[in-house]
């Protein structure tokens, strides 16, 4: 069943557009860097450059995620949508947010468990396990909002799509 375009879908804001754009360039970029073994932290500009990464990431994270919430809007679902649409779109993004937040908080976690003498290898491990967890489920959820998205330029036909992108020949 195709949704016809008869009240267009209100376009995101320049500041939600950037913010969305951004964060996938910083995602991308972190999964094209990432580290190959933590021994790698022992030099202090890769830790340095590291901590400052991961917190810059999970800052634009919780600035989006308020931005969203609170300024912005957070979808551009049609009301008419039926509820199966909502509740995935809502499980996708929360998905999204949780597990960049879940590797940059393990990120730092293990950053700062390899540079402390106090804290163990059980946790350290731990933190990497969750770590490279969230690492697998994020590509998971990025392929179904991806796969959403297109859900509605093709199928739904609603402008959900064009609401982030703009004018862009997607």
């Amino acid at each position: 069943m195709t949704i016809s375009a008869q009240s267009p879908v209100k376009p995101h804001g320049f500041v939600t557009r950037s913010i969305h754009w951004v964060s996938i360039l910083m995602i991308a970029y972190g999964y094209y860097k990432g580290l190959d073994n933590v021994n790698q932290l022992a030099d202090p500009a890769l830790f340095r450059f590291e901590v400052i990464f991961a917190s810059s990431l999970g800052l634009l994270f919780a600035f989006r995620l308020f931005w969203t919430q609170k300024i912005g809007g957070a979808t551009r679902l049609p009301h008419k949508a039926p509820a199966w649409e909502h509740v995935a779109s809502r499980t996708v993004h929360y998905g999204l947010y949780g597990s960049v937040f879940t590797i940059v908080g393990t990120g730092l976690a293990i950053a700062y468990a390899y540079a402390s003498p106090v804290l163990g290898d059980f946790f350290v491990n731990a933190m990497i396990f969750i770590h490279e967890a969230a690492l697998t489920l994020l590509p998971a959820l990025i392929l179904t909002h991806i796969t959403g998205a297109l859900w509605h330029k093709v199928i739904r036909r609603d402008g959900v799509l064009e609401a982030m992108t703009g004018k862009l020949p997607i």
